[in-house]
C-alpha cells in the first residue's frame, strides 16, 4: 500500500510524551495509513529564540498512498485534535508533526516541500530517523541519512512510542470515525457562570468553554473581563462571540477578541457575513467557531472557510420535530470524505445526558453542554445505592482510618 514516509514528532508543552504517543495512534488509525516502525523518544534543546522548554522528539515511519499535500493536511488535523493552538514560529508546542520525506519523492509544492528543507541538519530529526528507518535516503542525492554526522550525535532517551498501535479500522468508517476512536470526544462547558466553571474545573475533565451573548447577558458582568477570567480558569478553547452583523465589523471584533487571551476562539454565526469573517480570521491564524448550523451543507461551507469548529444545534432541531442527531452524523460523514478539511464537529444545544451519548456514538469531536447536564452524567441510582452499601459496611471495620493505617504500615517496613 503506497510508499514509505517519515513523520517527525515534537512536543514541549503539557504532557509531551502522551502527545507523541497519541499522535502515533492517530496516524495508525487514519484510513490509508499504516504505521510501520517507530523510534524511541529523545530529548532535545529548543531551537530558535522563542521556545524555552526542552522538546521530546521522535520519528514514525508509515506506509501510505496519500499525496504529500493530503499527508500534510492529515498531520495538521491530528495536531489540532491533540490540542495544538496557533502560536509563533519556533514557539513551544503541545504537538508538532512534520512530513520529513516520502520515499523517492521530491516536491516543491508550497504546502508540502519534500524532503523537509532541514531534515539533514538536525540531530533531533536524524537520530530518530536513522533508528526508525536506517535505509532512508535523500531522493535527490542518494545519501543515506543514517550516515550523516548529525545522525550519530548522542541524545538522551525520554521514553517510547506505542509498539502496539491502534486497532485497524475499516476505511469505509471514514477519517472522522477512525480518529474519534483514538482521540476521545472533548467536553466543553456551555456557560458564562464563573462559579459553575470553577467547580467543573476541579473535576479534571472539562476541555473548554463555549459562551454566547445570551449567556453573557444572563450573568450581568463585563463581557471582556468575563471571557478573560474564564480563560484563566480553563486552559483550553473558550468561545467568545462577535455581535456585529457586517463582515468588516465582525473581523475587527474578532481580531480584538483574539488578543484578550490565547485561549480565545472567535465565534461567528453561520451567515454570509459570518463566513466572510471566518475566512479572514482563519487566514490570520485565529481559531473560529462557526455557530447556528442547522443543515449539512452549512457545515461544509464553514469548513471550506477554514473554521476550527462547526457548531450544529441538535436540541433546537429536536424542538421542531427534526432529528438533530442525524445532522451530527451527516456532518461527520461529509467531513470524513475530505481528509484535507480540519474542522471539528462541536455538538451544541445539548439538553440531556442521552444527547451526550448520541454525540459520542456519532463521532462528534466535541460536545458542549450546560453545567446541569454534566452533573447528571455522574448520577445513576445504582451507583448511589452501591456506594451507600459500601460505606455502611465499612462502618463495621474497627479501624476505619485508611490514611493512618497506610502511614503506619509504610513506617514499619
Amino acid at each position: 500500500m503506497g510508499r514509505l514516509a517519515a513523520i517527525g514528532l515534537g512536543a514541549s508543552l503539557g504532557e509531551p510524551l502522551r502527545a507523541l504517543q497519541l499522535a502515533t495512534r492517530c496516524l495508525d488509525a487514519a484510513p490509508g495509513v499504516e504505521v510501520v516502525s517507530t523510534s524511541r523518544v529523545y530529548w532535545s534543546a529548543p531551537v530558535g529564540a522563542v521556545a524555552t522548554r526542552p522538546f521530546m522528539n521522535a520519528v514514525v515511519v508509515i506506509r501510505t498512498a496519500l499525496s504529500p499535500a493530503r499527508l500534510v493536511a492529515l498531520c495538521r488535523d491530528i495536531e489540532v485534535r491533540v490540542g495544538r493552538r496557533p502560536s509563533r514560529r519556533w514557539a513551544d508546542r503541545i504537538l508538532d508533526l512534520d512530513v520529513l520525506l516520502v520515499d523517492g519523492v521530491v516536491s516543491r509544492e508550497p504546502s508540502a516541500v519534500l524532503p523537509h528543507p532541514r531534515v539533514a541538519e538536525r540531530a533531533f530529526v536524524l537520530v530518530p530517523l536513522a533508528e526508525a528507518w536506517p535505509a532512508a535516503r535523500d531522493p535527490r542525492s542518494g545519501r543515506r541519512y543514517a550516515a550523516l554526522p548529525a545522525a550519530k550525535v548522542p541524545l538522551p532517551v525520554a521514553g517510547a512510542l506505542p509498539r502496539a498501535v491502534a486497532p485497524r479500522r475499516s476505511p469505509e468508517l471514514g477519517r472522522r470515525a477512525s480518529l474519534a476512536g483514538v482521540v476521545p470526544m472533548k467536553f466543553f462547558l456551555d456557560t458564562a457562570n464563573l462559579d459553575e466553571i470553577r467547580e467543573a474545573a476541579t473535576w479534571g475533565i472539562i476541555d473548554g468553554v463555549t459562551t454566547n451573548p445570551s449567556l453573557i447577558a444572563k450573568e450581568g458582568r463585563d463581557f471582556v473581563d468575563t471571557i478573560h477570567q474564564i480563560c484563566t480558569i480553563i486552559d483550553g478553547p473558550v468561545s467568545a462571540e462577535t455581535v456585529a452583523t457586517d463582515a468588516p465589523k465582525m473581523i475587527e471584533e474578532g481580531r480584538l477578541l483574539a488578543k484578550v487571551h490565547h485561549n480565545v476562539v472567535v465565534k461567528v454565526p453561520l451567515t454570509i457575513e459570518g463566513i466572510k469573517c471566518c475566512k479572514a480570521l482563519s487566514a490570520d491564524g485565529i481559531r473560529v467557531n462557526v455557530t447556528l448550523c442547522f443543515q449539512p451543507m452549512q457545515a461544509l461551507i464553514a469548513a471550506k472557510a477554514g473554521a476550527t469548529y462547526i457548531s450544529p444545534f441538535l436540541g433546537r432541531l429536536d424542538d421542531v420535530s427534526e432529528d438533530g442527531m442525524e445532522l451530527i452524523r451527516n456532518i461527520v460523514a461529509i467531513y470524513a470524505n475530505y481528509p484535507e478539511l480540519q474542522t471539528q464537529v462541536l455538538s451544541a444545544s445539548i439538553r440531556h445526558p442521552l444527547h451526550m451519548v448520541q454525540a459520542a456514538l456519532a463521532g462528534s469531536d466535541v460536545a458542549t453542554a450546560p453545567f446541569k447536564v454534566y452533573k447528571a452524567l455522574f448520577s445513576h441510582p445504582l451507583t448511589d445505592k452501591g456506594n451507600a452499601a459500601f460505606l455502611k459496611d465499612w462502618e463495621t471495620v474497627p479501624d476505619r482510618d485508611i490514611i493512618g493505617q497506610v502511614n503506619r504500615w509504610l513506617a514499619s517496613r
